[in-house]
């Protein structure tokens, strides 16, 4: 990335600059290089005042900048019917200034229940998918967020007391590539307030930002103030050295970018692999870089501490496979000579199901399955698909059984000389430990007569003696199965790879 030039220092306090505050955001927009000429920009607005500047300022740059631009709202559910009249509020503006409007809503605090993790986190992922898919649904090449200045000097505070690594320090950046926008991050509230009083834009109180339950008000309310003592300037010069810190990311970013792609690659949506004995010859700075650059793929700005990234840096240079780390919505698996990073899967399932019957569509532990039976031609092609098999229809019992991975599990798989355990099985065929909870089996009395996505059972294929074929196919009935399933094919993918790469060199040699 070249280089911008020098940084801009954060407008905190200068009251004569209030009223030029228009053209000193388009100037920080055009430096960062926040906009596109044409860019279509959906705005996220929550009806306070920060949100409510953002849009009244770049309505007004609409012309200079060549945007268009939507809005958008999230009623989080928490606060009943002031979040209503937050949601009315910013309808009512986006209509006075003939804007598009998008409006939706969850339930936080079920979100929060179910994953175990805080209101506010619950919150920013609900609120942030919420526009994402707003953005992808309507064609917004950008979504910008009202982040000021204050908002990132606060974020230092509460990343150094948690132990966040430079990374972390540097705050939010003020674009990012997949098109997040934050266009008052040099600007600070007080500033905003001003401009807003000045021309007589209403916005709505979240009275919970002046409650000291939560950290972040804490420190706003009493923590600054006290610094401030020491240093009247001390916003100014925090965020200036967050500003130093992104302009190093910058510079070492494409080397990040370079060794990522020599010792890690993307599997499947939210499933990254890292080769361990590549990464480990890296130096240790490097590999800590190349860490937090992929977890923060899934973990978006999800703080990270010096000490997380450490012990996902014990697991990958453990001499046993099989730990895990856990770090929010992230998981990290030690899977052989790999370290699996990945977005949290949902609990294994336990339930066991049933298909009763052939012919017939059936559901089962979130899969679909299809069955049908016909008489056998040996001359018609036998289809052996990772999701569609052909078997034997007489050596089938119904009702089958669909249930998961049980210890002493034992599988004759096709081809093989007999039933070896299904956990090695597994193990040959580089299904991760992690993985093999969640992989639907195929039983008939007793026996596995299908792995999905795997291997067929010997017993029940076809030969030149069968007369009746059973055909099965199988396919994720919800997103969590889709996903796995997504999952399970990389693995096995990477796994033909990796024989094909070793038969490659057996013969070279």
């Amino acid at each position: 990335m070249p280089y911008r030039g020098r940084v801009i220092p954060p407008l905190m306090e200068d009251a004569a600059a209030i009223a030029d505050l228009p053209q000193w955001v388009a100037r920080y927009a055009r430096q960062e290089n926040l906009f596109a000429d044409g860019d279509r920009v959906l705005v996220a607005v929550s009806g306070g005042p920060d949100s409510v500047a953002l849009l009244r300022l770049l309505h007004r740059l609409i012309p200079e900048l060549n945007l268009e631009l939507g809005v958008a709202h999230f009623d989080h559910g928490l606060r009943g019917r002031e979040s209503r009249e937050e949601a009315e509020f910013v309808a009512a503006l986006a209509e006075s200034l003939s804007l598009p409007v998008f409006l939706g809503e969850g339930d936080t605090r079920e979100l929060a229940r179910r994953e175990k993790i805080s209101l506010q986190m619950a919150a920013r992922r609900l609120r942030l998918q919420f526009l994402k898919d707003t953005c992808c649904r309507y064609t917004f090449q950008k979504l910008a967020l009202g982040h000021t200045a204050d908002d990132q000097v606060e974020l230092f505070f509460l990343r150094l007391l948690r132990g966040a690594g430079p990374e972390g320090l540097a705050g939010m950046p003020p674009a990012t590539p997949e098109g997040l926008v934050r266009p008052l991050l040099a600007v600070g509230k007080e500033v905003i307030l001003a401009w807003l009083q000045r021309e007589s834009f209403s916005y709505c109180q979240d009275p919970s930002n002046l409650q000291r339950d939560y950290l972040r008000n804490r420190l706003r309310l009493d923590l600054l103030p006290q610094l401030r003592q020491y240093n009247p300037r001390i916003r100014e010069a925090v965020w200036r050295a967050q500003a130093l810190l992104q302009e190093e990311e910058r510079v070492l970013a494409p080397e990040v970018a370079r060794a990522w792609a020599e010792v890690g690659e993307a599997l499947a949506p939210d499933f990254y692999r890292l080769h361990l004995p590549k990464f480990l010859q890296l130096p240790v700075a490097l590999q800590k870089l190349v860490l937090r650059s992929v977890l923060q793929k899934i973990l978006e700005e999800y703080p990270l501490s010096t000490a997380q990234v450490g012990g996902v840096l014990d697991l990958a240079q453990a001499w046993k496979s099989g730990g895990q780390v856990s770090l929010g919505t992230c998981r990290v698996a030690r899977a052989g000579a790999e370290l699996h990073i990945f977005r949290r899967l949902p609990a294994p399932p336990r339930d066991s199901g049933t298909l009763p019957s052939c012919p017939g569509l059936f559901e089962a532990g979130g899969w679909n399955w299809r069955l049908t039976s016909q008489a056998y031609l040996p001359e018609a092609p036998r289809p052996q698909e990772t999701h569609l098999v052909w078997l034997d229809r007489d050596r089938v019992e119904f009702p089958i059984e669909i249930r998961y991975f049980q210890p002493g599990d034992r599988f004759w798989a096709t081809g093989a000389p007999g039933a070896r355990k299904l956990q090695d099985f597994l193990v040959d065929n580089k299904i991760p430990r992690w993985l093999r909870a969640y992989i639907p089996l195929v039983l008939s009395e007793g026996r596995i007569i299908w792995v999905p996505g795997l291997r067929l059972a010997e017993p029940v294929k076809l030969t030149g003696k069968s007369r009746n074929f059973l055909e099965m196919e199988i396919s994720p009935g919800n997103a969590d199965t889709r996903r796995l399933w997504e999952m399970l094919r990389a693995c096995r993918q990477g796994a033909a790879g990796g024989k094909k790469k070793d038969r490659q060199q057996i013969k070279a040699s």
